[in-house]
């Protein structure tokens, strides 16, 4: 896994984080409410995690962009 995969999963966990943020601030008004959007929120920040983490040992590895 080089860089372009490692920055596509990581920005769109980023996405996913912030949906999911905004999508919780908005719990209760509509029919997805019922989604536990709390859940995702901590999956898609563990995954963001785990790809900045990947993105330093790849810094670290010395792998080209």
């Amino acid at each position: 896994m080089g860089w372009s995969t490692t920055l596509a999963g990581a920005g769109s966990a980023l996405a996913l984080l912030l949906l999911a943020g905004f999508l919780q601030a908005r719990r209760g008004i509509g029919r997805l409410s019922l989604v536990p959007w709390d859940y995702l929120m901590i999956l898609a920040a563990i995954l963001l995690i785990m790809a900045l983490v990947r993105m330093a040992v790849l810094w670290r590895d010395g792998w080209p962009l």
